[in-house]
């Protein structure tokens, strides 16, 4: 676990890293606009002492060097002083405009680009990672940590400022006075070194309430996602009661860490004041110091002090919000070790023109590598055919359908496209020849026309008409009332269940894949529907490869190969009317079985 230090450090590189060249501008302003202000406080001191007097001359002796081309010394009248005081508060003024509009820039650059690289990062990662992933740590990764980051930038850029402030000032109370500068040095650099206790709590509750927000962002993830299940089983109080143990811990953690800050607070202002007062006696009653600089050290004393506590205050802010970056620097470090590797540039699409072939395929989940989900595996799937793949609940059939999809890859044993083993590099641009129409159905909360794009982003509404039509879904899509552009609800709700499949389907055909695969992509539907997706895949043949994960016999009849699966092994293959005719064979038996259960449902009904 890092301490609080190497927490900054390695913070401070990382927005470095990110941030670049913006950095050093930002830091450039933030100087200048500091010294500035010193150098406007320092006039204070003849303007005071030319009050006192009624007026006069402020005398300036120039540098040696300049004597050549320019009076030795300088007289300036009050008038004079006080022009060149507002001239140096104009400046500032206008130079902290322009560093608050640069800071502001250089925020929204480190944290945007943050946020995408973090977005690429978990994008390109090995789908045998993410899948070992809560959805919704992802989302709050993207979203809340990266704006506590943010924000724990702002706090390190304004405890950036706030040092450059109290060294300004402090290199002005030196020209007035050194030994109260030492006093006033001292009295900070304690309070700092007393108070590095709370700025280790600072850290600890930074991780703690990263650890909370992930808590509830998953809990509320959760009930949004199954709200219909949670309702339907009067669940919603118990949702609602780990959510409010979770906010409780939270709040009594942020109670306690408050007591503790405002307390710091109390006794950093407490000797503060303490030392102010110190230091005026001091002054006036021991070293009989002019009433002018009396007057602008109990200025800089003012401004310095409050530089202390702002210190602190920025410094503890910064290490809460960096909690949230230990989380991201833990999920980028995690996805980026385990990338999908790019496809060159160049590399030609691949396509299926005679089969795809498993040999001795054999696949295990990181979650439990003592147990292989698929066992030495091999078979063919003919291209232009459609291959029903069948094999009862965990047998391995999903698993199969992600490994020819390309988002897994064997442990051991090759996947062949027309003979070509499909390589790390070639999994990328192998998707691009593939559709996936999976059980659940995942529709964008937009238009019908959106959701098909996000199959084909160029396609346009023609393209989008025939491949409605090749699903059997313009019927129903005509006869909405914006057709197209038609919004769909949230994950598709404002349509039936047969209508959100034969529109994953028509977006899976409008990519024009030489590979289709239906994972049990009609388990849920009515006869009916299925019958109208049955008639949408059987026109594929001899154009599409298709696979079909299934257990009725609806879905596997019109099949023109089988491959059964049975505890991660290959069971039976071959053409559809070989196997059938086998009586003990799976697809035999599931047939037979189908047409008994249907024979009994009908005698059922007439009884």
């Amino acid at each position: 676990m890092l301490n609080s230090s190497a927490l900054v450090r390695r913070f401070v590189t990382d927005v470095y890293a990110l941030a670049g060249r913006r950095v050093w501008k930002t830091f450039a302003l933030m100087l200048t606009a500091s010294f500035t202000e010193g150098a406007s406080i320092l006039l204070l001191v003849p303007v005071v002492g030319m009050i006192g007097k009624g007026g006069g001359k402020l005398t300036l002796h120039t540098p040696a060097f300049t004597h050549g081309f320019a009076p030795e010394r300088l007289e300036l009248g009050l008038a004079q002083v006080l022009v060149s005081l507002v001239v140096l508060v104009v400046l500032r003024a206008s130079l902290t405009r322009v560093k608050d509009v640069a800071t502001t820039r250089l925020l929204f650059h480190f944290s945007d680009k943050l946020r995408l690289n973090l977005f690429h990062v978990i994008g390109n990662a090995r789908w045998r990672l993410l899948a070992t992933l809560r959805g919704s740590d992802l989302n709050h990764a993207l979203t809340s940590d990266v704006d506590r980051i943010q924000a724990a930038a702002f706090q390190l850029l304004l405890f950036i400022q706030a040092a450059v402030l109290t060294l300004v000032y402090g290199g002005v109370s030196l020209i007035v006075s050194p030994t109260m500068t030492l006093v006033a040095g001292l009295l900070g650099g304690v309070a700092l070194a007393v108070l590095a206790p709370l700025r280790r709590r600072a850290a600890t509750f930074g991780r703690t309430l990263t650890s909370e927000r992930q808590k509830q962002y998953g809990i509320v993830s959760d009930f949004v996602s199954g709200l219909k299940i949670a309702k339907s089983c009067n669940a919603e109080l118990r949702y609602a009661d780990s959510l409010a143990d979770s906010l409780s811990h939270t709040a009594a953690g942020s109670i306690t860490y408050s007591r503790l800050t405002t307390a710091s607070g109390f006794w950093f202002q407490t000797l503060s004041i303490s030392g102010l007062a110190i230091f005026i006696y001091v002054a006036l009653g021991l070293y009989d110091a002019s009433f002018e600089r009396v007057i602008v050290m109990i200025l800089i004393f003012m401004r310095i002090a409050p530089r202390f506590i702002e210190l602190q205050s920025y410094m503890q802010g910064m290490l809460v919000n960096a909690g949230a970056w230990l989380a991201i620097d833990a999920l980028r470090t995690r996805c980026e070790q385990d990338q999908e590797v790019a496809a060159p540039p160049a590399a030609p699409p691949l396509a299926c023109q005679r089969s795809v072939r498993f040999r001795e395929v054999t696949f295990s989940y990181p979650t439990d590598e003592d147990r292989a989900v698929l066992d030495q595996v091999s078979f063919e799937l003919p291209a232009r055919r459609i291959t029903a793949l069948i094999g009862p609940s965990g047998g391995g059939k999903s698993t199969i359908a992600d490994l020819l999809l390309g988002i897994l890859e064997p442990q051991s044993g090759t996947i062949d496209v027309d003979g070509l083993q499909l390589t790390e590099a070639d999994r990328r641009r192998w998707r691009d020849q593939v559709a996936y129409v999976p059980q659940d159905i995942f529709l964008l909360h937009d238009t019908i026309a959106e959701n098909l794009r996000l199959g084909a982003p160029g396609a346009d509404e023609d393209a989008m008409w025939r491949a409605l039509d090749a699903a059997r879904a313009d019927g129903f899509v005509r006869r909405l009332p914006d057709q197209l552009a038609t919004v769909v609800g949230d994950r598709g709700l404002r349509l039936s269940g047969g209508e959100r499949q034969r529109i994953a389907l028509a977006r899976a055909l409008l990519r024009n894949p030489d590979l289709l695969i239906l994972d049990e992509a009609t388990s849920a539907l009515d006869w009916e529907n299925q019958q109208l997706i049955a008639e949408s895949i059987k026109a594929l043949r001899g154009r599409v490869t298709v696979v079909t994960i299934a257990h009725r016999a609806s879905m596997i009849g019109f099949a023109d190969h089988v491959v059964a699966v049975e505890g991660g092994r290959v069971i039976e293959e071959g053409p559809y009317g070989e196997v059938l005719a086998r009586s003990e064979s799976l697809l035999s038996r599931l047939i037979s079985g189908e047409r008994d259960a249907g024979a009994a449902q009908a005698a059922g009904s007439r009884a």
